[in-house]
């Protein structure tokens, strides 16, 4: 070991405190439209509700008629309201969910709010959206209860609250054709797909189902589900997956392609309704895409290669789920777990074992381009999850259309920890998974998917970190200069150029499924690797972000859920070069998707048979995902080191949560690259918001592993963990340095608190806790170190499961007495429940640095672990 190694230190131990009573904020002045207002407008809605019912009532025909018929409602709150649930099934409704709405567009200009009485400070307020399904006695019920609202009366008891959504109603119309095959991107994709097509050829297609909470009724609306295809010559091309720990039950299914266009022919009839039973179905939420490819790798051969002799003999405590990766390559050999679960791996031919042996190769060697990067000593375990697509020209890794990702990823997750009937587990020990897949059918908009929300309950359940690749951006760039006019611009002007192109397409750049996951690690690509500059003495080929301080022109961007910062980090994902324009009057750049540099060297399979020490450049935040993968393993073997060399006190249950916690608090917004942002985008609009802005397109920022995986004398990393509940407050005390005492120095203070919580899939929040980290009693600026945020917004850094505070300051720090401490405490409140019952595991790292020469990590060390004193006359 290295005479200069020094070891992270660990939280001695903790105090549990009572929660202090929140001093809150004054609630402002909720503006709504008079009853007279509501009673006109909300009164042609209901009108238009009634209508609607007794049309659908009356057009149901085949498998649908005699049935009872329902309707699932559209309710849009504008405003606070409590207690939504339980007012909707007290008027016989069943309740579906809820979510928040971003862009909420109110019907009436009476919905605002008035922040402060005295400075008249008014926002619009904020929306909900809530589905029910109702049948004839909930839609009478309702009417029931908006007669008597109209009239002024009393509303019976237990159902008083109905006068409150009369209040803040905004909209109240039925689930259709808008949201189940429109907004979904359904309507574009089969009309592109259609022109032309022979009429019989099958179009296949998901299903996804409002989840109905009794079983029975699920089982009748598969069947009925089976006849509606049938009537249309169709069929379903799976069982029907029902997971109700994320409410989630769909099918796969096909029908004939002379069926969808009558549904087209249908939609785009101006004012005609639909009266194809299938696609008017109640029981139907959306349907999606299926079939798509999940990876994309790139065609070549590339060159051969020498690569480190040896083994890896010790545990996996990392998985790769992800296509089959070549077991002989010399790169791999001896390295891998191999666990055919699902039998994939006969269906690869030499040559297209490509994306899960890149992947492999960047976990356990790193970028082969950096010579001091060493194999793990670890094994990797592998679960081929994918299978080569015969019907591409790439024969690309994809999901087949009669299987749903979310139960293979499911299957294999509970092989690993659980097991599968007389299979014992498979992979206790492993603690992180890499996925670098996505769905690029699914872009993230406000909801999480089904693939997201199963990875947040499975991380919590197994107590496990994903890591997950935010997605690439294959498309072109205009950046509005041709070749000639961008390759005379300056750097600085290059980067400005590209930056405002990419801020054009940010609805277009949204995050893959499942990266939205909330217990989830989500890693975007930076612009850089370890390949040197060679790549600029040939070709057509530019980089258009000619420095390493930002994140890749490929990379897909957030935000997440609520708004949370996605991805979480930046690691590097190979520089991007795109190939200009031939012509002089066109300024659309588009992706190089060479195997030369620049980029990161990888492992890669070749289609000679036998060839099996190849190498090639990769790019993308699959790449960058991999290599997060390969520092959680590290950082698991530095926790490990820390229990058994220095008698630290780690449980392994929280294994995953420190790991998850240390890899964003090696994270940091490059300074230039927030620079390069500022110099683009800020302006008048946006100055007040500006640091949201940068954590678009940086996140947490790009990872230093090496700041984490051992301290400094001027930087000292200390360690806390736990598991908390509901309204309880975990207090660590970080000594201070003596030598901070009356000194005005630079310092930087980085605090993350890193959780897994369970969540509740009908709750518009979806996460059942929300932990928080502060200073006791203040906030940063005024407690003895006097620090001031560097990134992240205060409101935004609070969003989902991770809160990382990076603090500077070159203020005089007044004088304290040897003994001071910053006091931190871990709050937990409940959030996507009525009551918390589960136990959150977190983990909680603080770092300590100055510039200055004060022995930091000595005096930090001296108060977390003093010195055992001898009593005389003992041996030692």
């Amino acid at each position: 070991m290295p005479a200069e190694y020094l070891p992270l230190l660990v939280f001695p131990e903790r105090r549990i405190l009572q929660p202090e009573k929140g001093k809150g904020f004054p609630p402002g002045t909720q503006s709504l439209p008079s009853h007279g207002a509501q009673t006109v407008r909300i009164g042609r809605q209901i009108e238009q509700l009634e209508q609607d019912f007794a049309r659908y009532q009356a057009s149901l025909t085949g498998a649908l008629a005699g049935l009872e018929p329902e309707m699932v409602l559209v309710i849009e709150i504008v405003g606070l309201l409590d207690d939504f649930k339980q007012a909707v099934e007290a008027a016989g409704l069943e309740w579906l969910g809820e979510t928040e709405i971003d862009d909420l567009e109110a019907e009436d200009e009476g919905f605002y709010k008035i922040d402060n009485a005295l400075e008249r400070t008014v926002k619009p307020l904020s929306g909900r959206m809530f589905l029910a399904m109702s049948n004839m006695a909930g839609m009478q019920e309702i009417l029931s209860l908006w007669e008597q609202w109209k009239a002024h009366k009393s509303l019976p008891h237990g159902k008083t609250k109905w006068k409150a959504i009369f209040e803040q109603l905004n909209v109240l119309r039925r689930w259709g054709i808008e949201e189940t095959l429109v907004e979904t991107g359904m309507i574009d994709l089969w009309q592109d797909l259609l022109d032309p097509i022979n009429p019989d050829e099958k179009i296949t297609f998901q299903i996804e189902l409002f989840y109905r909470k009794n079983s029975e009724i699920r089982r009748k609306n598969e069947n009925i589900i089976r006849s509606l295809l049938k009537s249309l010559g169709g069929r379903e091309l799976s069982y029907f997956l029902d997971i109700p720990e994320i409410a989630f039950h769909a099918a796969k299914a096909e029908l004939p392609a002379h069926a969808i266009q009558s549904l087209l022919d249908q939609v785009v009839a101006e004012g005609k309704d639909v009266d194809i039973e299938l696609f008017k179905f109640a029981g139907i939420m959306y349907f999606r895409p299926t079939g798509q490819s999940l990876t994309v790798s790139e065609d070549g051969e590339g060159e051969p290669a020498i690569y480190p002799q040896g083994i890896s003999d010790l545990p996996p405590v990392a998985a790769l789920l992800d296509g089959a990766p070549l077991q002989l390559h010399r790169a791999l050999e001896d390295r891998l777990l191999m666990d055919d679960a699902f039998g994939l791996e006969a269906s690869y031919q030499p040559g297209e074992r490509k994306h899960g042996t890149a992947m492999a190769s960047l976990i356990l060697h790193g970028d082969r381009s950096n010579p001091e990067s060493e194999p793990l000593r670890r094994k990797l375990y592998c679960i081929p999850v994918m299978q080569p697509n015969h019907q591409t020209r790439e024969h690309d890794e994809h999901m087949p259309d009669d299987i749903f990702f979310e139960d293979r990823i499911h299957i294999a997750i509970r092989r690993m920890f659980e097991g599968s009937g007389e299979v014992p587990p498979q992979a206790p020990t492993v603690k992180v998974i890499n996925l670098s897949i996505g769905d690029p059918a699914r872009e993230f908009i406000h909801a999480p998917s089904p693939w997201a929300r199963l990875l947040d309950w499975l991380a919590y359940r197994y107590r496990i970190l994903f890591c997950i690749s935010a997605g690439n951006y294959c498309d072109e760039i205009n950046i509005g200069f041709n070749q000639q006019q961008f390759a005379a611009l300056s750097h600085n002007d290059k980067i400005k150029a590209t930056v405002k192109a990419i801020s054009q397409s940010l609805s277009s750049r949204r995050l893959l499924s499942p990266a939205e996951a909330m217990n989830a690690i989500t890693v975007g690509a930076a612009h850089a690797d370890d390949s040197g500059d060679a790549y600029q003495q040939y070709g057509q080929r530019v980089d258009v972000f000619p420095s390493h301080a930002l994140f890749s022109p490929a990379s897909r961007l957030g935000f997440g859920f609520r708004r949370s910062i996605k991805p979480d980090i930046f690691m590097p994902g190979g520089r991007q070069l795109y190939n200009a324009p031939m012509l002089n009057s066109a300024t659309l750049y588009s992706i190089d998707h060479s195997i030369g540099a620049p980029g990161q060297k990888v492992a890669l399979d070749s289609q000679q048979q036998g060839v099996l020490s190849n190498e090639a450049f990769w790019r993308g935040t699959s790449n960058a995902t991999a290599l997060a993968t390969r520092g959680a393993v590290q950082l698991y073997d530095m926790l490990d080191r820390l229990r058994t060399e220095e008698g630290e006190d780690i449980p392994e249950t929280l294994i995953s949560v420190l790991i998850k916690a240390l890899l964003v608090h090696g994270a940091k917004q490059n300074d230039t690259g927030k620079q390069h942002i500022e110099q683009a985008l800020k302006d008048t609009r946006n100055s007040r918001q500006f640091k949201q802005v940068i954590t678009r397109y940086l996140g947490y920022g790009t990872v230093d592993i090496e700041r984490v995986l051992t301290c400094t004398a001027q930087r000292a990393t200390v360690l806390g963990c736990g598991e908390i509940r509901e309204n309880e407050v975990h207090e660590y005390a970080f000594p201070i340095p003596p030598g901070f005492s009356s000194q005005k120095i630079w310092r930087r203070l980085v605090v993350t608190l890193a959780w897994l919580t369970p969540i509740n899939p009908n709750h518009r929040n979806l996460r059942e806790a929300k932990l928080t980290v502060s200073p006791g009693g203040e906030n940063w600026s005024k407690q003895i170190l006097r620090l001031e945020r560097q990134d992240g917004e205060w409101r935004q850094v609070e969003r989902g499961t991770v809160q990382h505070e990076v603090l500077e300051s070159k203020k005089q720090i007044q004088a304290f007495e040897d003994g001071e401490t910053l006091r931190l405490r871990v709050t937990c409140k409940k959030d996507a429940t009525d009551h918390l019952d589960a136990v959150i595991p977190y983990g909680l790292a603080v770092t300590l640095e100055a510039k200055e020469d004060i022995p930091i990590y000595q005096q930090v060390r001296a108060h977390i672990k003093p010195q055992v004193r001898i009593a005389p006359g003992i041996d030692r």
